[in-house]
């Protein structure tokens, strides 16, 4: 009979530590943070493509290459060597029109898309007025983008921590309580938002200030970095 009693006490203490403990984590505050980071770009991709039709499939081919070798020499010029630029590989593809409902052969169509990697920004209209100057007569979009993401990864992440610890220490002070350790913390991820690919020009509003070798200016946004955090941190009410 005594071990039961005791058996039954000992359980019953258990139980009541277990309530104690459930309590204690129950007491707790959840905040969430969130950093961003607005920066202009420095770096740009332009996008061309290259492409030549012939009836004979290694005229096209050759009239392709001499046309690529043909930037190439225009690009050193102004600073941009081969390293800068992601050529594919060449496409060969005979092509067809229809007249009076009968498929005629056109010839063999050869096209080469471009890439030019521009670190520098200032470099952008004058790289497109060189490869127009070449023969480029399919200018693609620009993309925008930026030397050094890590930085700015970086910084959106502390801010969203700054924000989650500030917010539940003053949540914390108003509930005339202490901010305890952190009990959990969950990533919820980061994301870069990349301005969209821009094509349109923007001139002097003033007519004066325009002349006809005036240059185009690309607009575009800033790229944003944006971190997200939540936290929960114990409360300590005395």
């Amino acid at each position: 009979m005594k071990k039961l009693v005791l058996v039954m006490f000992i359980a019953l203490l258990s139980v009541l530590s277990l309530s104690s403990n459930a309590q204690i984590t129950e007491r707790t505050i959840i905040t969430f943070g969130e950093g961003k980071v607005s920066v202009a770009p420095d770096m740009a991709e332009l996008n061309m493509q290259l492409q030549t039709i012939n009836k004979d499939g290694n005229k096209a081919k050759t009239d392709l290459d001499a046309q690529f070798n043909r930037l190439l020499a225009a690009l050193v010029p102004i600073g941009i060597t081969s390293t800068e630029l992601i050529a594919s590989t060449l496409q060969l593809n005979p092509q067809y029109e229809y007249q009076n409902q009968r498929r005629q052969f056109v010839g063999y169509r050869a096209s080469r898309n471009v890439a030019v990697n521009l670190s520098r920004l200032d470099q952008l209209n004058l790289v497109m007025e060189t490869a127009l100057a070449a023969g480029v007569d399919q200018l693609g979009r620009v993309n925008f983008k930026i030397a050094d993401e890590s930085q700015y990864k970086k910084q959106a992440q502390q801010q969203a921590i700054d924000q989650s610890k500030r917010l539940a220490k003053q949540l914390a002070e108003s509930y005339d309580a202490t901010l305890g350790p952190i009990v959990q913390i969950t990533y919820q991820g980061s994301d870069i938002q990349y301005p969209r690919p821009m094509t349109q020009l923007r001139q002097h509003s003033d007519p004066s200030m325009r002349g006809d070798t005036e240059p185009g200016l690309y607009l575009h946004d800033n790229i944003t970095f944006t971190d997200r955090i939540s936290v929960i941190f114990e409360l300590i009410i005395e």
